[in-house]
């Protein structure tokens, strides 16, 4: 889980740990998955940050933001200019959300640190590249943002244009469709999580280990009984 690209499945889990009862390797990864989740919500994002949106799920009869029957996902990720003036990926947040509405934007901004100053009483947070969706540029203009709009051509032109977010969306949907063989939605946002986990230490392969190991002695734990929504839990959504 914590090295492989496409992460781990509960029953490669189960044999590879010997656990015989299915339930428990399936609680241990979702311990882990917490785990992850936590550490990175410490993070905000800061400069200039990619934005996308994409559907998680079985497929509506409608294509598109107004597909049916499917979860929405925002992506973001962070962006910086290398020695060489080469844009450079930095670190990335996934959440699932009620909608693609500005609303909806605005609040996963906020919890990507919108609003947070530098020591000079600039905003980290300073602007937002996206396909031109007006929701985009609503939440931009409400939260003082600068917006530059890439808009694609054709829908084949997206992954060019905002090739960080449109990667990650495909990475998280290759994890939940080939490796879970699909998950439920009540549990979905526990997946792109941790796809983002990986992404946000990629260049710490010799101590992804050891972080992992440190971010779940650090967090508190989630039960069977909170994931299963057995009793009530901000954990179990």
């Amino acid at each position: 889980m914590a090295t492989d690209k496409v992460g781990t499945s509960v029953t490669e889990m189960q044999r590879l740990l010997a656990i015989k009862d299915y339930k428990t390797a399936w609680l241990l990864g979702h311990k882990i998955r917490k785990a992850m989740a936590d550490r990175d919500s410490r993070y905000t994002l800061a400069g200039l940050v990619e934005m996308g949106d994409s559907f998680f799920g079985p497929g509506g009869h409608i294509r598109g933001r107004g597909s049916e029957n499917r979860s929405t996902v925002l992506c973001a990720v962070s962006l910086y200019k290398d020695a060489k003036g080469v844009e450079k990926p930095g670190f990335a947040h996934m959440q699932v959300v009620d909608d693609a509405s500005a609303k909806s934007v605005e609040s996963f901004l906020d919890r990507l640190g919108c609003g947070v100053s530098t020591g000079e009483g600039h905003q980290l947070l300073e602007a937002i590249r996206s396909d031109g969706w007006r929701s985009y540029g609503r939440a931009a203009k409400n939260r003082d943002l600068s917006h530059c709009r890439v808009v694609p051509r054709k829908p084949v032109d997206a992954g060019r244009l905002l090739p960080w977010v449109h990667g990650l969306i495909s990475d998280a949907k290759a994890v939940i469709r080939g490796t879970h063989r699909g998950v439920s939605e009540k549990h979905l946002q526990a997946y792109p999580s941790e796809v983002c986990y990986r992404f946000n230490r990629r260049y710490w392969e010799r101590e992804l280990f050891d972080r992992l190991i440190g971010a779940c002695a650090f967090t508190r734990t989630v039960t069977y009984r909170e994931l299963t929504g057995q009793i009530p839990s901000e954990l179990s959504r």
